[in-house]
């Protein structure tokens, strides 16, 4: 790569390499990598920037090779992100039901790891999780077992996630006389505070972390004709966010005073995924139970 050592020359030997790209995909890749070499040249030099990243033709076929992939997946129906930078998926399109669906809750695609459903990087395909257990199908899962999930389930599934937001609130209000005038913000390898912010700065960002997924989403979940899809999925989405609220503030309350409770985040990140799971198989299990009984002939039936 010693014919590129500037950004300029690197960026036109990559292009050369993309030739049979769509003007606008080319343009798109060229401007995310420009922008990803003028970083890094601050921060190292140009020529050590353009040495980093590699040949110019390996580069353009590892871009040649995600659109492809992104591609085939969008013709099978399987998740496609916006994007990529630095080699990681992001979608900043907001986290609509169907992108729960396809992403949090995919029984029928095996990868445990999809692009998150809004921001840079992965989540958990927790339906492939389930699967792998042996405790559903790839193809058990079809929108009557959604129709048929009991209405004491589906509306437990709903009312959860505004559960461990008002917690959250609680364990904040009532601890808000104690707290310091800073509070801890990032935990250190040993569990210990290592930053800290503002005390009205720290419980503002909680409170909205809290407050604003549920109050956006539930004046459209509870309209009427809502389906039960929409519903289930959207819950357990508000679920993972209200329990990642509700562990943050016990953590940095815990903290405000002293302690190692960074030590126990581990246990907060398990919880944002146990939590809709549970939200998720338990009311379809329930569904599917209901359908697989209307589907069994009564006495006399079927003779």
């Amino acid at each position: 790569m010693r014919e590129n050592r500037t950004i300029v020359e690197y960026l036109a030997a990559v292009q050369a390499h993309l030739a049979s790209l769509g003007a606008t995909e080319r343009d798109d890749a060229l401007a995310e990598l420009e922008s990803l070499l003028r970083v890094e040249a601050e921060r190292i030099g140009e020529m050590a920037a353009v040495d980093a990243v590699g040949d110019p033709a390996d580069y353009a076929a590892g871009i040649l090779e995600a659109l492809d992939f992104d591609a085939a997946a969008d013709a099978e129906g399987r998740p496609v992100p916006q994007g990529h930078v630095l080699g990681m998926p992001y979608d900043f399109r907001g986290a609509s039901v169907e992108r729960i669906g396809s992403r949090v809750w995919n029984p029928a695609d095996p990868r445990i790891l999809m692009p998150r459903m809004f921001g840079v990087g992965w989540t958990i395909n927790l339906g492939a999780i389930a699967v792998k257990l042996g405790l559903i199908r790839p193809d058990d899962v079809g929108d009557e077992s959604y129709d048929r999930i009991p209405r004491v389930a589906l509306a437990m599934v709903l009312v959860l996630p505004v559960l461990l937001v008002a917690m959250a609130l609680v364990i904040l209000l009532i601890a808000w006389p104690s707290l310091p005038a800073e509070l801890p913000i990032h935990w250190g390898v040993s569990g210990h505070p290592d930053d800290w912010a503002p005390r009205a700065w720290v419980v503002g960002v909680l409170l909205a972390l809290a407050i604003l997924p549920p109050l956006l989403s539930y004046p459209r979940l509870l309209r009427r004709g809502t389906p039960a899809r929409s519903r289930l999925l959207a819950a357990a989405a508000l679920g993972m966010a209200a329990t990642l609220a509700f562990g943050i503030a016990v953590v940095t309350v815990a903290d405000a005073n002293g302690g190692a409770s960074g030590n126990w985040v581990l246990l907060v990140v398990l919880g944002m995924f146990a939590v809709p799971f549970l939200m998720l198989y338990v009311p379809l299990r329930l569904g599917l139970r209901a359908e697989w009984r209307a589907a069994v002939p009564t006495n006399g039936e079927g003779d």
